[in-house]
């Protein structure tokens, strides 16, 4: 029996690609292919995480094996499918997957295949000869393997020694092997094991992780995001204790990416969370409760070295904290307070010194009597005076608490943490509101708020008329609305005067009820929404009113249309699927509006499709396998469960600069009309989804980094804005000439473009418009687009400057220009959780750094007059300390669901987060040298 295989030709010089096996059955009887195994030798390995697919892939999961040998690996594929995977006489079958490369050149050894029906091989293999492809080394060439440390017969009292494998110091990507010494005279547990290096690279999260020092959880990592120098921390994790005998050894495999040359890795150590040299313990004893608090005592811990932990016990329960070292401890009990109450320690530190490292210590904690809280509704009830501002002094008679707020008239703010029982005093600072001097009365209000209740309080005050003899009569002129919009409330403020007032909308010139004082004056007004279109009035400056200066003209402009066709009148939201048969069951009980799913195969848009996606081999995507049709199908699944409407999303690349630049794409003719043909196939399966309840049947995201790289690389890009620099109006018409038969396919009258960049924009915005006429689509474009994602972070950050920037650029290509204008523009946040190793090197965000980004995004809009969408913000939160990593590993920590979405556990208390965030170490060379939690 024989089946021949060859495979794809592949790029030598690529860390990570895509590989096809192609298998033909070359004998007169059918082969099961179910458990048939794929063996071969290469400078790599199969990405677990990658795409994988072809007609002999199986409906099961892949089994991938593979051992190391230095930069070498014996890879093994297994095809799984539930029955027989028969593969007939003279048939071929594909299977591919994605290549992670440990150095280049790549090399690849013959691929054998074994049937699970034969202990022999059944095929007849082959290398990958569609180019020449370098050898594999001879034996005596093999990388040498590294030093495994024999077992030490003198063994010492205590310690670890930690080596790791020779490095290949040009390497970009390569397998790497720790080795763990046990030099105690007893057994380890290398649970929680923290293997420590500083290095110019890090593991790679996505790659697998091997060896006998793993657990049988996955690893956590840790970086304190340095680049290209970082700090990186391996933690192994166990479901119990993993015991390393005395002498013995452990290893760890895994893969580092590195993020400059030469490769180095040094600062080597490795720590037990349960140390038999640290076996001291400091029994922390807390008072009961006589009542249930929802509060939970706690401890910050700070060590001799000068690290600070939080470690939270329980009431009437002794919190004992262990596995400590000699030295001397400091210990702080912090007040605790929620809107309900308070707790505070009768003393709120102690030190505390252990002599050896098996030494114990007692700490008691005591508390003051608990303070209980109240809250109160403060409200000025005075409709003359509108929506002006007015500052009360808020005292209790013993001044324990005192605070200053802002009010505004006629609204009611509500006050929290106030004293239980305890009298209170609103004091009104004097102001002067339309014309009148607005004061407290002799008699100050006063109150007494209880503690579970909220107590309404009505402000007093009392006015008196000013002389406004020598004020001025103003006219104003509004300008800008349309016709119809009812009156609406101005503000205008100069220092101590305020005047709220209606005025009409309409463009006749009016004479204002009030004389206002001389002075410059700034107004404030709500925005008008006409439409969904919000109308804003903005000055340039503040108006000048004087005796011979009266008259003010206030225009409306109007703002961005907010509504996007398809989409719901509100702040909508999705998720992300990979088409999987789950997707209904996970998403059925979430209130979303989207799903959104890449619509191709390779990553970067198919230029050059593989078979199995391409059957007829035109260059085109096939029709019949483009993604959006499972998705579609998911959704409406979704949508027929839960009785709500969903918008498939659908991700696209025309042309490709996530993987680097897209000037191939652009320049070479075949690449360009593949990626038309493709285009257009994606815009004809979209439109076909449309139906009466559907009448925008999906959304397209296109070109993710395209916009941003070309704003980040002009200079790269130069070529492809000269005249006749891309074939545009050719390969357009030689892929609609090309294109087969499919539902809904006319071919249409082109347009002529310009054959250069700007053509290229105007023409995939076109195909939309002519071949999906009813489907939203929007460019995306990056937070990184001026250079570099860290202006955000930047205590100088102009969010104004870098909007106009970004909109100047995206305005200069035209994107947004002409009758097939875009509906809206997407903007892109990193997609790893902003805590994670991935992310912490430069999307470490806290608030600011976020109304920054979102500021700049608002430029943009305004500027381009289009709608925005936040694409790929990270969905991880900030634990609290309650919480830890109950929830989330510290991987997934992020700040965005916390910022979008609140969290009343945390409200403005960063006292409330977990200790294990707020520690985080932060690259000083980026965040100014701030930790974490200075940087909240």
């Amino acid at each position: 029996m024989t089946i021949s295989i060859h495979a794809s030709a592949f790029d030598v010089n690529s860390w990570y690609q895509k590989i096809t096996l192609t298998f033909i059955n070359e004998s007169g009887n059918a082969v099961d292919m179910n458990h048939a195994a794929i063996s071969f030798t290469a400078s790599g390995h199969i990405d677990p995480w990658g795409n994988s697919g072809g007609t002999l892939k199986g409906n099961l999961p892949l089994t991938l094996n593979e051992s190391s040998y230095g930069t070498l690996e014996t890879n093994n594929i297994i095809i799984n499918n539930s029955d027989a995977l028969l593969l007939q006489p003279g048939e071929r079958g594909t299977l591919s997957f994605s290549l992670a490369a440990t150095q280049v050149p790549v090399k690849m050894s013959a691929i054998t295949l074994t049937l699970a029906s034969s202990s022999s091989e059944d095929a007849e293999s082959e290398t990958p000869s569609d180019q020449e492809t370098p050898a594999i080394p001879a034996a005596d060439e093999q990388p040498a393997e590294p030093d495994v440390p024999e077992k030490d017969n003198d063994l010492q009292e205590h310690g670890l020694t930690l080596n790791v494998s020779e490095l290949n110091t040009a390497s970009w990507y390569q397998r790497v092997t720790f080795t763990l010494t046990n030099l105690y005279a007893q057994a380890v547990d290398l649970n929680q094991l923290q293997l420590n290096f500083t290095a110019s690279a890090h593991p790679d999260p996505y790659s697998p992780f091997q060896g006998t020092m793993l657990g049988n959880q996955a690893v956590t990592l840790a970086s304190d995001g340095g680049w290209p120098i970082e700090k990186n921390t391996i933690t192994i994790n166990h479901d119990g204790a993993l015991m390393l005998a005395a002498g013995d050894t452990a290893e760890l495999q895994c893969y580092l990416a590195a993020t400059q040359m030469p490769v180095a890795i040094s600062d080597l150590s490795a720590t037990l969370a349960h140390d038999p040299a640290r076996q001291g313990k400091i029994c922390v004893h807390f008072p009961a409760m006589t009542q249930t608090v929802a509060l939970k005592p706690a401890i910050e811990l700070l060590f001799p070295a000068g690290e600070t932990r939080r470690f939270v016990g329980e009431w009437g329960e002794v919190l004992t904290i262990s596995d400590l070292s000699a030295g001397t401890y400091r210990l702080t009990v912090p007040v605790l307070a929620n809107d309900e109450m308070q707790i505070a320690p009768v003393e709120s530190s102690f030190t505390v010194t252990l002599q050896s490292g098996d030494a114990a210590a007692q700490v008691q904690v005591s508390c003051l009597p608990i303070v209980r809280y109240a809250s109160a509704r403060l409200m000025i009830d005075a409709p003359a005076l509108g929506n002006a501002k007015l500052t009360v002094d808020i005292a209790d008679v013993t001044q324990a608490d005192e605070r200053t707020v802002t009010l505004i008239a006629n609204q009611p703010q509500l006050i929290t943490r106030l004293l239980a029982g305890h009298h209170y005093t609103v004091n009104l600072q004097p102001a002067m509101i339309n014309n009148r001097f607005i004061s407290a009365p002799i008699q100050l209000t006063g109150f007494i708020p209880a503690a579970a209740q909220v107590a309404e309080v009505a402000v007093a005050y009392q006015q008196s008329a000013l002389d406004t003899a020598s004020f001025v009569t103003v006219d104003a002129t509004i300008l800008g609305l349309p016709d119809g919009v009812a009156p609406q409330r101005y503000l205008f403020s100069s220092g101590k005067y305020q005047y709220s007032l209606m005025l009409e909308s309409g463009s006749d010139r009016q004479t204002l009820a009030l004389r206002f004082a001389p002075g410059l004056y700034d107004v404030q007004t709500d925005d008008i929404f006409i439409d969904s279109v919000p109308w804003r009035c903005e000055q340039a400056g503040p108006l000048r009113l004087l005796q011979k200066v009266n008259h003010v003209a206030l225009e409306f402009l109007p703002g961005v249309t907010l509504q996007v066709k398809g989409w719901p009148d509100y702040l909508a939201h999705g998720g992300v699927t990979v088409n999987a048969p789950e997707t209904v069951s996970l998403y059925r009980d979430i209130p979303f509006s989207a799903l959104f799913k890449y619509d191709g195969f390779d990553g970067g848009g198919d230029p050059v499709p593989a078979a199995e996606v391409d059957v007829n081999g035109d260059g085109f995507l096939d029709y019949a396998t483009l993604p959006i049709h499972k998705t579609v199908a998911l959704v409406r699944q979704i949508e027929k469960e839960a009785g709500r409407s969903v918008m498939p999303v659908m991700v696209i690349y025309t042309a490709n600069a996530s993987g680097g630049s897209a000037l191939a794409d652009l320049q070479d003719a075949q690449k360009l009309r593949n990626h038309f043909g493709n285009f257009i196939t994606q815009c004809l399966a979209a439109q076909s989804y449309k139906d009466e309840t559907h009448p925008v049947p999906a959304t397209f995201v296109l070109n993710p980094d395209f916009l941003g790289a070309l704003q980040q690389g002009p200079y790269g890009y130069t070529v492809v804005r000269q005249k006749n620099s891309v074939p545009v109006n050719a390969q357009l018409a030689a892929a609609i000439q090309a294109l087969p038969a499919m539902a809904g396919f006319i071919v249409p009258s082109l347009p002529t473009f310009s054959d250069d960049l700007y053509g290229y924009i105007q023409a995939v915005n076109y195909l939309v418009r002519q071949f999906a006429p009813d489907v939203a689509f929007g460019w995306q474009t990056n937070v990184w687009a001026t250079g570099t994602a860290d202006w955000v972070l930047r205590d100088t950050a102009d969010p104004v400057a870098e909007g106009q920037a970004i909109a100047g650029f995206i305005h200069e290509l035209g994107v947004y220009s002409g009758e097939y204008a875009p509906d809206f523009i997407a903007f892109d946040k990193f997609e790893r959780d902003c805590f994670s190793p991935d992310a912490l090197a430069h999307y470490g965000w806290n608030a600011t750094c976020w109304l920054n980004y979102l500021a700049m995004v608002k430029q943009v809009t305004k500027a381009l007059l289009t709608p925005a969408m936040l694409w790929q913000i990270p969905g991880g939160h900030m634990p609290t300390v309650e919480e830890g990593v109950s929830k989330i590993s510290a991987a997934h920590f992020a700040s965005g669901g916390t910022f979008f979405m609140g969290d009343a556990r945390i409200g403005s208390d960063p006292d409330t987060l977990s200790l294990q965030l707020l520690n985080t170490a932060l690259n000083s060379a980026t965040y100014a040298s701030r930790p974490s939690a200075t940087f909240t």
